[in-house]
C-alpha cells in the first residue's frame, strides 16, 4: 500500500530530523555553496561522523532539506488539484504551481539542480508517488491515464519534467502549458480510442456544467422566493 503524503514526510528518526534542520538553519544563515558537514553537526549537537552516517553526502544534505522546504508547497498543490476536474488539469495545475514557486527557494532550486540525483532519489519519489500516485490512478480508472507503464515510472516521468520545467528559461504559465501539452500529454495519455486528454477534457466540462446548473438552480430559487414576497 502506499504511503500517504504525510507519513512519507515524517518517516525519519529524531537524529536525521534534527540534522535535516540544522541543515536548514544553517542553509539560512550561510547560504547553499557555504555549508559544510561539520557545521550543520554542531548546529545539531552530534559528532561529525553522526552527520556523515546520517545524510552521507552534502547532495544528500541538499535534497532532503528542499524536501522539507517543499512541505508547504505540497500542501498548495493539492489544494489546487482539488479544485481542478480530471487528471489532466490536476497535473497541469500542479506543474504550473511547482514551477512557478519551486525555483524561488535557494535550497529547493539547489536541490533541483541535482538533476539525477534529485529525479532518481527514493525519498522524492515516494513524495511524488504520494501526491500523484492517487491523481495517477483515478485517471486510469477513468480512461485518461495509460495503463501500460507502471505508476512508477509514470511518476518518475513527471518527477523528470518538473525539474526540466523549473530550469527551463522561459518559466511563464504558457511556456509550461506548452511543455505539459505538447510534450507530456502525449506520454501520458492511454494510446486507444479518443485519447486520454479528450477524456480528461470532458470530466473538466461536465463538471464545470454540473457547478454551472446548480448555480442557476440557485438563483432560479431566490428569484421565486423573490416573486413570492412581492
Amino acid at each position: 500500500m502506499t504511503a500517504t503524503l504525510t507519513e512519507v514526510l515524517t518517516e525519519h528518526g529524531s537524529v536525521r530530523d534534527r540534522l535535516i534542520r540544522a541543515a536548514d538553519d544553517e542553509i539560512a544563515a550561510c547560504g547553499c555553496t557555504a555549508i559544510q558537514m561539520e557545521a550543520i553537526a554542531k548546529r545539531a549537537g552530534v559528532s561529525r561522523a553522526t552527520a556523515f552516517r546520517q545524510l552521507g553526502s552534502m547532495s544528500e544534505v541538499l535534497v532532503q532539506v528542499g524536501l522539507l522546504r517543499s512541505r508547504k508547497h505540497l500542501a498548495a498543490v493539492r489544494a489546487l488539484m482539488a479544485e481542478k476536474a480530471g487528471a489532466f488539469a490536476k497535473i497541469e495545475a500542479a506543474l504550473i504551481y511547482t514551477t512557478r514557486h519551486l525555483p524561488t527557494d535557494p535550497a529547493i532550486s539547489a536541490s533541483i539542480a541535482l538533476h539525477s540525483a534529485s529525479v532518481h532519489h527514493p525519498q522524492v519519489h515516494r513524495v511524488m508517488m504520494a501526491l500523484m500516485g492517487p491523481v495517477l490512478r483515478d485517471g486510469q480508472c477513468n480512461g485518461e491515464i495509460r495503463t501500460d507503464l507502471d505508476l512508477d515510472d509514470l511518476v518518475d516521468f513527471l518527477v523528470e519534467q518538473t525539474i526540466l520545467a523549473a530550469e527551463d528559461h522561459d518559466c511563464s504559465d504558457n511556456a509550461v502549458r506548452r511543455r505539459f501539452r505538447h510534450l507530456m500529454i502525449p506520454v501520458l495519455e492511454v494510446r486507444a480510442g479518443s485519447g486520454g486528454e479528450f477524456t480528461s477534457r470532458i470530466i473538466e466540462v461536465e463538471e464545470a456544467l454540473e457547478v454551472a446548473c446548480e448555480a442557476l438552480e440557485n438563483l432560479a430559487q431566490l428569484l421565486r422566493g423573490a416573486k413570492t414576497d412581492s
